[in-house]
């Protein structure tokens, strides 16, 4: 997977042929933005898809605070935010190489992530998870898993489905052990970070 975003990338040869100044950089990254803008008030800004994701960002967050355990608020948000400082920047370096782009933004000053996704739907049932099976390791193992499975064969197709995500050559399959991998990790530094509170 690290392969192919490598390989999609400018070869390092390549980059000793590129003669740009920062302020080239910044023009063409200025050009950019003021295409990305036009795009987004033209084609997405209050669209059905828009408004999609405006309630994929206000609904979950509303459902995560009315289910969550408030006895252990600190420790449940603490997982979320390292799966999803983890998640948003794999988001951002898969978006960046070009592995997949969103049509449809909430907001061009957002880009590149699908945050309404990333949040919404992958780090709050990721919360949930956590909050149901993080006493026994096995089960969240097995329950991560499905829910990696889900996130990967089922969210990110209707993602598609919907015309919010577009696959450029990325795979699903590719997901799955992201997803996953990413829950291990980040129950294994929580409950190291447990361990050390608890030795004090």
């Amino acid at each position: 997977m690290v392969v192919i975003i490598i390989q999609n990338l400018i070869p390092l040869y390549e980059l000793s042929l590129l003669n740009v100044s920062l302020s080239q950089l910044i023009e063409d990254h200025r050009e950019f933005n003021d295409t990305l803008k036009a795009y987004w008030h033209q084609k997405v800004y209050l669209t059905p898809r828009w408004w999609f994701l405006v309630m994929l960002s206000l609904l979950p967050a509303i459902i995560w605070w009315m289910l969550v355990n408030k006895k252990r608020i600190i420790e449940i948000t603490a997982f979320g935010l390292f799966y999803g400082v983890a998640a948003i920047i794999l988001d951002s370096i898969g978006s960046n190489a070009l592995a997949w782009t969103y049509p449809y933004i909430l907001s061009p000053y957002l880009r590149p992530q699908l945050y309404p996704y990333d949040v919404g739907v992958v780090i709050i049932s990721y919360m949930f998870c956590y909050q149901l099976w993080s006493d026994n390791f096995k089960k969240f193992l097995i329950f991560s898993g499905l829910l990696a499975a889900f996130l990967a064969f089922a969210a990110e197709p209707i993602m598609v489905w919907l015309g919010l995500y577009k696959a450029i050559y990325w795979k699903h399959i590719y997901s799955f052990p992201i997803y996953w991998l990413l829950g291990i990790i980040c129950w294994g530094i929580i409950m190291y970070f447990k361990k050390l509170e608890q030795e004090r």
